[in-house]
């Protein structure tokens, strides 16, 4: 499990993101954190985001090189994809309140632009997820472009990872079980 540390930065960003916009909404914390300086909290975000794609991608690359388990992997891509909901909820509802006006238009597109941002984290290791569970033949090879996209299209990367870890889950199950039979 602490291989899969770093991915706590993938997690990270976006709940960033949203303190980041409660911090906006609430002067007082404004003040004390940014001293109210929205470019500094510009910065601190897009540093969150580049550590945590470092992160991202050096996991993926480990991943794939060393052959991790695959279905460790689809559990982890699961978790980090479901336990961002609720940040991306409460961004989605203040860049949806943001766009009822034109004065607040910007802050929907650079919402749109985080959320972006946060997705191809994610996405980084539902592909690998994704080739660990081809190699072990637990997806065919056009599920394995299909499920590829998907990791990087909202919401539905997230029925896309828990429809991953169930099929990687069950060729893992018949896998133990024909070994069992062979003694």
């Amino acid at each position: 499990m602490k291989k899969f540390m770093p991915t706590l930065s993938i997690v990270l960003f976006p709940y960033a993101v949203a303190f980041a916009l409660y911090c906006i909404s609430s002067g007082f914390l404004m003040e004390t954190i940014f001293q109210s300086n929205a470019y500094l909290c510009l910065l601190i975000l897009v540093v969150i985001w580049f550590a945590a794609c470092i992160c991202a991608v050096s996991t993926c690359a480990v991943s794939l090189r060393k052959k991790w388990d695959f279905v460790e992997l689809c559990r982890i891509n699961m978790l980090i994809k479901t336990i961002s909901i609720p940040a991306y909820l409460f961004v989605f509802l203040v860049g949806t309140v943001c766009m009822l006006t034109v004065f607040t238009f910007a802050i929907s597109v650079l919402l749109m632009m985080f959320d972006a941002m946060a997705i191809v984290l994610s996405g980084f290791i539902g592909i690998s997820a994704v080739k660990r569970s081809y190699d072990h033949k637990a997806i065919s090879a056009g599920e394995m472009f299909l499920y590829g996209i998907l990791q990087f299209i909202f919401c539905v990367d997230v029925i896309a990872s828990i429809i991953l870890f169930r099929k990687s889950k069950k060729k893992a199950n018949s896998n133990f079980d024909n070994n069992i039979g062979r003694f």
